[in-house]
């Protein structure tokens, strides 16, 4: 006789339901994402209150938006400032011939703690790095490294009016 087979559960149809976009996010799925990225540090079971959910419920809804890759991460969001980082700016950098982001004194470089961000970008420039220093003298030692890269242009920042808001799947 042949071994039993498990019959695989039925596939979720390729559309949406009508409460949910193209994407594959819910209306809960929404406001979770919302709730995490806004207020990180909530309780499983104030999660739950506010999206009328089980913490149990919760936690499964957090888990398969972490495998999905949705969410990729917690942490604590800092002022630069308070950490002594009085000015921050942006290095707009075309490098010379032969470096890249898989260079060795690239990689070097994008290690030091004062470099927050790097993107690799089109146009006229190839990477934007921002970068956190102390003073304007913190600024030059960080602009000798990177412009032996490539030419380089640098914006200080005055403002940020807009930091890190939420950001909601697309709705299609």
């Amino acid at each position: 006789m042949g071994d039993l087979v498990a019959v695989p559960k039925e596939t979720r149809s390729s559309r949406p339901a009508a409460n949910e976009s193209s994407s594959g996010f819910d209306a809960v799925d929404r406001q979770l994402l919302e709730l995490v990225q806004t207020e990180g540090r909530l309780k499983l079971s104030e999660l739950g209150r506010r999206v009328r959910l089980s913490p149990a419920a919760v936690t499964e809804r957090l888990r398969r938006l972490e495998t999905s890759g949705a969410i990729t991460g917690y942490g604590a969001r800092v002022d630069p400032r308070r950490l002594g980082y009085g000015i921050e700016a942006f290095i707009r950098v075309n490098p010379h011939g032969g470096y890249n982001l898989k260079h060795p004194r690239t990689l070097e470089l994008m290690e030091r703690p004062e470099i927050t961000e790097v993107h690799h970008v089109v146009g006229e420039d190839c990477w934007i790095v921002k970068v956190a220093v102390a003073d304007t003298v913190h600024l030059e030692e960080i602009l000798e490294e990177v412009s032996a890269l490539g030419r380089t242009t640098t914006s200080i920042v005055l403002t940020s009016p807009v930091r890190q808001k939420p950001l909601p799947p697309v709705m299609r």
